[in-house]
């Protein structure tokens, strides 16, 4: 099982180290999967609201419930997210990728839901698997990798020193 996992405890950083590790491997001509997330600009948004790219298809995949700027509740739309990774499952069943990267192993996925069985046909299939995970998330993530992924330092460089030899392999 090929998984790894970047943990960082500053507010979006692994988001802008995923996003750079993105760049650094579409340089190099790598076809990737699974959603990155859009920064809300928009003044009539809240500043929590939060659309997801996917990287396969470059679509925009709002998660956010539009809840108003002074509410205070949790903005994620379940169902949202669960589109969302019906989508990136499409995208997988119709289109080759070297591998799968996804912001955040959150809420739904410890709870089987989400991208949770996206990730699972992701390794089933030999591809190689990049999370984001939060120290809130965390243990959920370690029972599901039951010890087999790779924790890598919060460094583009050192990520993509890690996924270079397995995708070379799986390009071979």
């Amino acid at each position: 099982m090929q998984i790894a996992f970047v943990h960082a405890t500053a507010r979006g950083a692994v988001d802008d180290t995923l996003r750079t590790v993105t760049d650094m491997l579409r340089a190099r001509g790598h076809r990737l999967a699974g959603v990155l997330p859009v920064p809300c600009t928009d003044p009539d948004r809240h500043a929590c609201d939060m659309d997801l790219i996917d990287l396969a298809s470059g679509a925009c995949l709002p998660i956010a419930q539009r809840l108003g700027r002074g509410s205070t509740g949790c903005r994620l739309d379940g169902a949202a997210i669960e589109m969302a990774a019906m989508a990136v499952a499409g995208g997988l069943a119709t289109a080759p990728a070297d591998l799968l990267i996804l912001n955040r192993f959150g809420k739904q996925e410890a709870t089987g839901h989400g991208f949770h069985p996206v990730i699972v046909t992701a390794l089933e299939r030999g591809m190689p698997v990049l999370l984001g995970v939060n120290d809130l998330n965390r243990p959920a993530f370690e029972i599901f990798a039951d010890g087999l992924a790779t924790e890598l330092p919060d460094a583009p460089f050192a990520v993509c020193d890690w996924l270079l030899p397995l995708l070379r392999r799986r390009a071979a």
